[in-house]
């Protein structure tokens, strides 16, 4: 089944986020694949931020 107007985002928990991913080059690999993110805090189970 294709569903070619669903987005898919990887989402990351908020510790992983902060430690990994506001490197410099997991930054330039998620700018050059294009990698849309949803950043969450499992504690809250809360969605903390949308990168497109």
């Amino acid at each position: 089944m294709r569903s070619p107007d669903r987005t898919l985002y990887l989402a990351v928990p908020i510790a992983t986020y902060e430690s990994f991913f506001t490197r410099e080059l997991p930054q330039a690999s998620v700018r050059q694949h294009q990698v849309k993110l949803i950043v969450y805090n499992p504690v809250q189970e809360a969605i903390v931020k949308w990168i497109d």
